[in-house]
């Protein structure tokens, strides 16, 4: 297993699931100061020329949400997915195609000061999406109650960028929800990996 992976970019989120579900992995630095990502030979691997990327023994999976599902359906028995015949799939992909179908694109509006359109963009603004996570995890610790999963990875990750963008203050339930997934021993983990990546750069 090889993820494609620089320092402090969504990559992370593909390093911490990958650290939840305890499988040997590689990691295969793609220089993005150095616009390595802009080369063939990544292009060809994800077209976006983003990170995180993923190579399976030759399957190739791009966009975070799609390592996370692969990964997720790939290794059942980490329980950090929903299988297809459990009732919880759909709430499952749902939450985890929230993220950056309704979050980022939200959180970039917010950040650049566009104001949008409500009616005709599908995550409606960031308030809108405030209060959709808030209520969602009235019914539980996390999103599926009380599993966590890929689904709250993918979010808690992103909500912290929402903090240190000062987009949200990270208090009442959302700021408890995201302190549970960072507390996790696989987000400490993966942390330290990230750590020792940046060390290694300077």
């Amino acid at each position: 297993m090889k993820l494609y992976y620089w320092p402090k970019t969504r990559a992370f989120r593909a390093l911490w699931m990958l650290e939840e579900i305890g499988v040997p992995y590689e990691l295969v630095r793609v220089n993005i100061r150095a616009g390595e990502q802009g080369e063939q030979r990544f292009r060809s691997i994800n077209p976006m020329t983003k990170l995180p990327a993923l190579d399976d023994h030759g399957v190739h999976v791009a966009e975070s949400g799609a390592v996370l599902l692969y990964l997720a359906d790939r290794f059942p028995a980490a329980q950090l997915g929903a299988t297809l015949d459990d009732p919880l799939r759909g709430r499952f992909l749902q939450w985890l195609f929230f993220t950056p179908g309704c979050l980022e694109p939200a959180m970039a509006e917010k950040i650049v000061g566009s104001p949008g359109n409500t009616f005709s963009f599908g995550w409606g603004d960031f308030e809108r999406v405030k209060h959709a996570v808030d209520a969602a995890l009235e019914e539980g610790e996390w999103l599926l109650g009380e599993r966590f999963s890929a689904a709250d990875l993918l979010l808690a990750s992103t909500l912290q960028i929402a903090f240190m963008a000062k987009l949200l203050e990270p208090k009442g339930r959302i700021g408890n929800y995201v302190e549970r997934a960072v507390t996790r021993d696989a987000h400490v983990r993966a942390v330290a990996v990230e750590q020792r990546e940046l060390a290694a750069l300077k």
